[in-house]
C-alpha cells in the first residue's frame, strides 16, 4: 500500500510534463493557424503547470501582443500591450540567455510604446535596442531580431525635432542610427526569411526614406504580392500602400 502510494506521487510530475508538452504543441499549432485567442487560452493552461518556463512565457507574450490587433480601442490596446510586456519581462527573468525571450521583450517594449507619452516612448526605444542586441548576440540567425533592429534604426533616424531633442536627453548622446542602417538590417532579415511580409515591406519603407525610390517601389510591390502568414501582415501591407502613394 505504501509502495503504491509512493509510486503514484512520483508519477504525477511525469503526467504533468506530458500534459505540458501536449499543451505547448497544441498552442504552437493554433499559433501557426493565426488563432491567437485560442492559442493564448492553451498557453495559459500550460502556465498553471510550469509558470516559470521561459519558452512558454515568451509565447504568451507574443499572443498577448498580437491580440492588440483584435481591438481598435487605444486604451485596450495599451492594456493588452502591458500584459504582453509583463510576460516578456518574466520570460527574460526566467532565462536571460534565451534568445527568443530577449526578442519577445524587445518587441513588447516596441508594441506598447506606441500608446505611451513621448518620454516613456523614447525610454522604451532604448530598451528595445538593449534587448534586441542581446537576442542577436544569442542567435544571429533569427530574421525577426534583424527586423526589430531595422525598425529601431528606422524610427530613430526619422524622429521629428521634438522627439529627437527628447531622445538626446534620454540617451545622453544619440546612438548611431540611419535609414541606410535600417536598410542593411531589413536586408539581412529578408535574406534569412524572404517569406515574411514585414521584412519586405519595411525594407521598402527604409529604402524610400533613404531616397532609393526605384528600389523602394520594387520592394513594396513585392511585399504586397506575398501571402499573409502573420497577424501583423495586413497592417504591414497598409503601410506599404501608404508608402507607395508617397513615391
Amino acid at each position: 500500500m505504501i509502495k503504491a502510494a509512493i509510486l503514484a506521487i512520483l508519477a504525477v510530475p511525469a503526467f504533468a510534463q506530458e500534459d505540458f508538452t501536449a499543451l505547448m504543441a497544441r498552442g504552437d499549432q493554433l499559433d501557426a493557424q493565426l488563432k491567437t485567442k485560442d492559442a493564448l487560452a492553451v498557453y495559459l493552461e500550460a502556465e498553471k503547470l510550469q509558470p516559470n518556463n521561459a519558452d512558454l512565457l515568451h509565447r504568451i507574450a507574443k499572443q498577448y501582443g498580437e491580440s492588440q490587433n483584435d481591438t481598435k480601442d487605444k486604451a485596450e490596446r495599451r492594456r493588452i500591450g502591458e500584459q504582453a510586456l509583463d510576460y516578456g519581462k518574466r520570460a527574460v527573468a526566467a532565462a536571460p540567455d534565451n534568445a527568443k525571450a530577449q526578442l519577445a521583450l524587445a518587441i513588447c517594449y516596441g508594441r506598447v510604446a506606441t500608446y505611451l507619452d513621448n518620454k516613456t516612448k523614447i525610454s522604451y526605444s532604448k530598451l528595445v535596442k538593449q534587448h534586441v542586441d542581446k537576442a542577436l548576440a544569442l542567435d544571429p540567425r533569427d530574421d525577426l531580431s534583424w527586423h526589430v533592429l531595422g525598425a529601431w534604426n528606422f524610427e530613430l533616424a526619422n524622429l521629428n525635432p521634438v522627439l529627437r531633442a527628447l531622445a538626446q536627453l534620454i540617451y545622453g548622446k544619440l546612438p548611431a542610427a540611419s535609414n541606410e542602417d535600417a536598410v542593411k538590417a531589413f536586408t539581412k532579415a529578408l535574406e534569412l526569411n524572404p517569406r515574411r511580409v514585414g521584412n519586405q515591406v519595411e525594407l521598402g519603407r527604409a529604402l524610400a526614406a533613404a531616397g532609393r525610390k526605384d528600389e523602394a517601389k520594387a520592394a513594396l510591390e513585392k511585399g504586397l504580392s506575398l501571402p499573409n502568414k502573420q497577424r501583423d501582415d495586413p497592417e504591414a501591407k497598409d503601410r506599404a500602400r501608404a508608402a507607395l502613394k508617397k513615391l
